[in-house]
């Protein structure tokens, strides 16, 4: 969804189409499409695919000689795919140092937490011994996320970069971030106001 806040954004979508979000005939269905969904280039859903399409991409940038970065976003989950280490050890063969990915370490999953479903620490350690530069961050913490994407971009080294962004979901509302699953969360109506309320209360003055 935060894609199609961009979109919307960029004047791709229409801001009043967010309403259909996730129904039948949506053109932004939860897992993005490419078919039918303007502005997205690739169909997403099953987890394992991201980091490989964008190994793909960034050996075609580094044919084509540009500079180019290439972003992929992976949920802690994608941890869990053999399809995402293979991408991770081919990233490092070919030395593609125009590849960051980020991992949003949630620990939630629909079957639970992500760690008891199983458990991909110790994550660095390992990105590390496949070849890449990783970091740790506070993913809730903007400035520190930001100065490891300056750090990643602005490495000498020929290897990929990968930044694990430790987060909670629902940050910043406490009835929510105390919930014990909220990969699929339900928010009740009287509860986007207690949401909004304590997300206002907490904004800097």
């Amino acid at each position: 969804i935060a894609l199609y806040a961009a979109l919307i954004e960029a004047g791709v979508l229409p801001e009043d189409e967010l309403e259909t979000y996730g129904t039948d005939d949506s053109r932004m269905p939860m897992s993005g499409m490419a078919a039918y969904t303007p502005g997205m280039e690739i169909t997403g859903g099953s987890l394992g695919h991201g980091l490989g399409i964008a190994v793909g991409m960034c050996l075609g940038l580094k044919r084509k000689q540009s500079d180019s970065f290439v972003y992929n976003l992976l949920s802690d989950g994608e941890l869990g795919e053999g399809s995402t280490w293979e991408a991770a050890m081919s990233a490092a063969h070919h030395k593609l140092e125009n590849l960051i990915a980020i991992v949003d370490f949630n620990n939630q999953q629909a079957d639970g937490p992500s760690t008891a479903t199983l458990s991909s620490e110790p994550v660095t350690d390992k990105f590390e011994a496949f070849g890449w530069h990783a970091q740790r961050v506070d993913g809730n913490d903007i400035e520190a996320v930001r100065a490891a994407f300056d750090i990643a971009r602005g490495l000498k080294e020929p290897r990929p970069r990968i930044i694990v962004c430790d987060t909670r979901m629902a940050k910043g509302v406490p009835f929510l971030e105390a919930r014990d699953i909220t990969h699929f969360i339900r928010v009740e109506p009287h509860e986007w106001t207690l949401a909004l309320e304590a997300l206002e209360k907490g904004r800097p003055q």
